[in-house]
C-alpha cells in the first residue's frame, strides 16, 4: 500500500533510507530526522511511504523547484522488498502529484556514488539532462540530473 507520509512515519522512513545501502561518502547518509521533517513538511512538499504488513518498506519525497518542476528525492526500498515494483509505484505517486498540481516535469538527481540506478530511472521514462541540481549538497560531487516531461490535466483535455 502506498500512502502519504505522516510525521509519525519519520523514524521508519529514516530507517528505510539508512538500510538502502548508499555509499558511505554520499550526503544521503548524513540525513537526520530533523532534516527529513523540514523537507517533507515544508510548504508544497511531501512524500509517500510504502507499507507491507504494517512495516514501512519504501519511501519517496518531493518538493517544488520553480513553477514547472517537482523534484523527486529520497526514493528508497528496503533490500528485501526490492524487485516487487514498490519503487516504481512510489515514483508514479510523485508523478501523479506533479500532474495534479500542474507541473510540467519531474526532476531527480542521482549521486555520483549511486550511478547504477540511472538505468532504473531511464526505464521509468526519465532522461539525462544537462542541468544544475538546485538542491545539491555542498561539497558533494555534481549529481546526474534526470527529467521526465509530464502531460498536465489541461494538456490531456486538449489532446
Amino acid at each position: 500500500m502506498i500512502r502519504p507520509v505522516t510525521p509519525a512515519d519519520l523514524p521508519a522512513l529514516h530507517a528505510v533510507m539508512m538500510a538502502a545501502g548508499m555509499d558511505p561518502r554520499s550526503s544521503w547518509n548524513r540525513t537526520t530526522l530533523e532534516g527529513l521533517q523540514e523537507s517533507l513538511f515544508a510548504p508544497d512538499s511531501g512524500g509517500f511511504v510504502a507499507v507491507d504488513g504494517g512495516e514501512v518498506c519504501g519511501c519517496v519525497s518531493f518538493r517544488p523547484d520553480g513553477e514547472d518542476t517537482l523534484t523527486l528525492n529520497k526514493l528508497a526500498t528496503l533490500p528485501r522488498h526490492r524487485d516487487q515494483g514498490i519503487g516504481a509505484a512510489l515514483v508514479r505517486a510523485v508523478e501523479q502529484v506533479a500532474t495534479e498540481r500542474g507541473f510540467g516535469r519531474v526532476l531527480l538527481a542521482v549521486s555520483q556514488f549511486n550511478l547504477e540506478v540511472v538505468l532504473y530511472y531511464e526505464r521509468l521514462g526519465y532522461v539525462q539532462a544537462d542541468e544544475i541540481y538546485a538542491f545539491a549538497s555542498p561539497g558533494s560531487p555534481v549529481p546526474v540530473v534526470l527529467v521526465k516531461a509530464l502531460q498536465t490535466p489541461l494538456q490531456k483535455a486538449v489532446t
